[in-house]
C-alpha cells in the first residue's frame, strides 16, 4: 500500500488530474455567482391597493454584454390576500406582461379569520416563475425588470392585498 501512495504521489498524471480538477472547479464557480443588481430583498410589508396592472417599484437589472438569452425571473413572497389578484413583471418599461403564471392563490381562510380569506397567521408564502425571452424586449447592456401586482379587475375590482418580505431575483439562461 505504501508503494501504491508513493507512485500515486510521484506520478505526472497525478498533478495533470489535480490541474484539470482545480481548473473546473474555478471555472464553475463564476456561472454560479449572481450581481447584487440581479436580487432584490425587501424586509418590510406594504399594501397594493387597486386593479392589476401596477407597477411596484420593485426592480432588478440584469446586462447582456453580448446577444440576450432567456432570464428566469422569481418572486417569493408572504402575501396576506382576500380575493383574487395577479403578479407579472414589466420589461424594460413596456406594459406588464404575461411570461407564465400570474394569479396569486386565493386563501380561503377560516370564518373567523378577519377579513374572511387571510390566512389564519395573516401570510402564505407563494412563489412565481416567468420565463422571459429575448423576443419579449430583452436588449444588449442594461434591462430592468419591474413587479407588477394588483386586483383581478373582473372578480376582485379595486381591492388590496399586503405584501410582507419578499425576493425578487432574474438569472440569465444559457
Amino acid at each position: 500500500m505504501k508503494n501504491y501512495l508513493r507512485n500515486l504521489t510521484t506520478d505526472p498524471r497525478t498533478a495533470r488530474i489535480a490541474v484539470i480538477c482545480a481548473l473546473a472547479l474555478a471555472l464553475a464557480v463564476p456561472t454560479f455567482a449572481t450581481s447584487s443588481s440581479e436580487v432584490l430583498r425587501t424586509l418590510n410589508s406594504r399594501g397594493i391597493s387597486g386593479d392589476f396592472p401596477q407597477r411596484t417599484g420593485e426592480i432588478v437589472t440584469v446586462n447582456f454584454a453580448n446577444t440576450p438569452s432567456p432570464i428566469v425571473v422569481t418572486w417569493q413572497g408572504d402575501v396576506a390576500s382576500a380575493g383574487r389578484f395577479l403578479m407579472s413583471v414589466s420589461v424594460n418599461g413596456q406594459p406588464c406582461g404575461a411570461y407564465g403564471g400570474s394569479q396569486i392563490p386565493y386563501f380561503l381562510g377560516t370564518p373567523t379569520s378577519n377579513p374572511i380569506g387571510y390566512a389564519p397567521n395573516g401570510f402564505n408564502d407563494i412563489s412565481m416563475q416567468w420565463v422571459v425571452l429575448p423576443s419579449d424586449g430583452l436588449v444588449l447592456g442594461n434591462n430592468t425588470i419591474e413587479l407588477c401586482a394588483g386586483a383581478h379587475p373582473t372578480f376582485n375590482h379595486g381591492a388590496s392585498f399586503l405584501l410582507g418580505f419578499r425576493t425578487l431575483t432574474v438569472r440569465k439562461g444559457n
